[in-house]
């Protein structure tokens, strides 16, 4: 692992349902955005969760991590290494995190954090909420 002494930028932490790589040009295509959840009750398990992540002024290799953690509690619900490499300090490394059946145990607000070696680059926060119902009639 290169040891940094600048610290990388964070372009982009991006919540969606999926990424899709398109083969002939090796662009990403991120599929239905979010910055909240709704369910009936909960606990809950959202089906499908990624996390697409840009950084900038990187060098050589660099271990990094996705943390999400519930802000009412500070409770770490997963933490997910990973190691983004670095063409040279102007290339965007980017990088995508995928779950399936992530579990919300009760409403509220969580945190996605995104760390390079134990710099905090930036956080993303996810509402949880419960679906209001109308009155019944």
């Amino acid at each position: 692992m290169a040891t940094h002494t600048v610290r990388p930028i964070l372009l982009a932490l991006v919540l969606c349902d999926s990424v899709i790589r398109e083969a002939g040009t090796n662009k990403l295509s991120l599929i239905g955005t979010f910055n909240g959840i709704f369910a009936n009750t909960f606990p809950m398990v959202h089906h499908s969760l990624c996390v697409y992540i840009a950084i900038t002024e990187g060098r050589g290799r660099m271990a990094c991590k996705l943390r999400m953690t519930a802000l009412e509690s500070n409770a770490v619900i997963f933490e997910l290494p990973g190691e983004i490499e670095f063409g040279g300090p102007t290339n965007v490394g980017e990088m995508v995190f995928q779950w399936n059946q992530v579990r919300f145990e009760r409403p509220g607000v969580y945190a996605f954090e995104f760390w390079v070696g134990n710099d905090l680059l930036g956080s993303r926060k996810l509402h949880a909420q419960l679906l209001q119902q109308p009155p019944p009639k």
